[in-house]
């Protein structure tokens, strides 16, 4: 059985709506990796929730890349740079489970994996950057 990801307060940036995001995506990561510890699951499944985790990839770093733009944070050129970089990898992960010639129980498990991964460190290494810039300019910890 896999590790799961697990969210505790020491990856909190205290901004509750990105705090909440995390959350979701660490449970999507944790749901994949689940599907992969199934004896049975289709291709189908497994592309759908591999879409699901690239999708919410997606959304998430976008509310982010969009609160920089909101409150003009300095360091938004590396930080975007840096989700950039991730969506590529997820992209070239979610469309290996697409080709019939790979190993799909391994391609999610390691889509899951990189992507919890990826975004706990993250967290830590640069999105605790924001915090104080996000909540400064009016993007604070207040549901």
């Amino acid at each position: 059985m896999s590790n799961k990801f697990v969210w505790t307060e020491k990856y909190s940036v205290n901004v509750a709506e990105i705090d909440e995001q995390h959350k979701e995506f660490i449970n999507i990561c944790n749901d994949l990796l689940t599907l992969a510890e199934s004896e049975t699951f289709t291709k189908e499944e497994a592309l759908i929730k591999a879409m699901k985790l690239g999708d919410y990839a997606s959304y998430h770093l976008g509310t982010e890349e969009d609160i920089f733009v909101k409150t003009k944070y300095p360091e938004t050129s590396s930080h975007t740079e840096a989700h950039n970089k991730f969506r590529e990898k997820a992209k070239g992960l979610i469309n290996q489970v697409r080709d019939e010639n790979i190993d799909t129980k391994k391609t999610i498990k390691e889509a899951a994996n990189f992507s919890g991964e990826w975004l706990l460190t993250h967290i830590l290494s640069l999105d605790k950057k924001y915090s104080k810039w996000f909540n400064e300019h009016g993007i604070d910890g207040k549901e």
